[in-house]
């Protein structure tokens, strides 16, 4: 039997969302048929059968669960099983003991805090994937919280050290790794100096980010009474996983008539003849050529392009190196993996994932998905002894 699991697609990632099911249990399945698709913040990504036989998807799993990194989605079998045998099947496969410590995966952040406390990494048991939330509850079993730092808070003196006065003050909603991203863009800017967060993780308020305050949880009328009282200048949204989120929170700050921020690395190529709006994250090494029409609240990461004469919607993410060619129009809330090219004159509507890998030749209508079938094969070399 062949076990089929999230496998880690970005370091960043621990999470992730399960957003295809192509088989009913039971089904008799071949080798190289798409078992199921998940996504990160960045990319999307299908699970392909690596053997024929009957498909089995663990019961607790359906259409949109977050899943962490290392648990069983689908199980492949070469017989038909009976009801003892299909609930028997799963039985702890997601609770591993005793996995040896060369097979474990460890993340980077997990690694800090590991080397932070001190921690023997054979003691943790029960994890192929040790990230920053396993060694945290180690930490808390072992009655070391105390000594508990969590790397997103570890360098307490950085905003301090490196942001001098008169920039504008940047208020940012969203505590965790994007907001790292957004740190180092407007270090690299030098126009925006970062005030403070608003998070809805309880757990995070009155800690700090990198040195910036978690002031509270994203309540509007606060954020307001903030403005107002000339604690910040201007606001950004840092979070791009969830889009339809991201727009909503974007949408209720736009009602506060509160300046909001663009936010671009300084090695960005911004062409003459570019409109953009506000709310827009732009990261290193992106180019926008001339007479692009930008709308509001993207997100595009490093090394993607737009020719001349794009016109970019509204709430779409783009992962890293996506490329368009001249005279395209992108709609709104669409979710672009990385490694994407698109042809002239191509029309993208609205609500659409394009998974990473795709060179798009022909218009794309609203609510779509649009995946690369080609299966990528790995193999073992097979190195010839001298």
């Amino acid at each position: 039997m062949k076990r089929y699991k999230i496998e880690q697609i970005n370091v960043s990632d621990s999470d992730y969302k399960l957003t295809g099911i192509y088989k009913t249990t039971g089904d008799e399945i071949k080798s190289g048929d798409i078992i199921f698709t998940y996504e990160s913040s960045k990319a999307d990504f299908d699970a392909y059968a690596e053997e024929s036989g009957y498909i089995y998807y663990h019961p607790n799993v359906s259409l949109g669960n977050v899943l962490k990194v290392g648990e069983v989605v689908a199980i492949i079998s070469d017989t038909v099983l009976d009801s003892v045998a299909k609930e028997a099947l799963f039985a702890g496969n997601n609770n591993a003991t005793a996995i040896p410590i060369e097979e474990k995966i460890i993340t980077k952040k997990a690694k800090l805090l590991i080397a932070a406390n001190g921690v023997d990494v054979n003691l943790i048991t029960g994890h192929s994937i040790i990230s920053e939330e396993v060694v945290e509850e180690y930490l808390k079993s072992t009655n070391k919280a105390a000594n508990y730092q969590n790397i997103e808070f570890y360098y307490t003196n950085a905003h301090q050290t490196h942001f001098k006065h008169g920039l504008k003050r940047l208020a940012i909603i969203g505590a965790g790794k994007a907001a790292l991203q957004i740190y180092d863009t407007v270090l690299a800017e030098k126009k925006h100096s970062p005030a403070f967060c608003y998070d809805n993780n309880k757990k995070l308020i009155g800690q700090s980010l990198m040195g910036i305050p978690i002031r509270g949880e994203i309540d509007y009328s606060q954020i307001k009474k903030d403005f107002e009282a000339g604690l910040f200048d201007e606001i950004i949204v840092s979070f791009s996983g969830d889009i339809d989120a991201r727009k909503k929170v974007f949408q209720d700050v736009l009602a506060l008539n509160i300046p909001i921020a663009n936010v671009v690395h300084p090695t960005c190529l911004i062409s003459n003849f570019v409109n953009m709006g506000v709310g827009n994250i732009l990261f290193a090494n992106v180019r926008i050529g001339p007479f692009v029409e930008i709308g509001n609240n993207n997100v595009i990461s490093s090394l993607c392009s737009f020719e001349h004469h794009n016109f970019l919607g509204s709430h779409n993410t783009f992962g890293p190196s996506v490329i368009f060619s001249g005279s395209c129009t992108i709609s709104d809330s669409n979710k672009f993996g990385t490694g994407i090219y698109i042809e002239p004159k191509i029309s993208i509507g609205h609500d659409c994932i394009i998974s990473s890998g795709v060179v798009i030749r022909q218009n794309i209508p609203s609510n779509s998905v649009v995946r690369n079938l080609s299966k990528v094969e790995i193999k073992p070399l097979d190195k010839k002894q001298d």
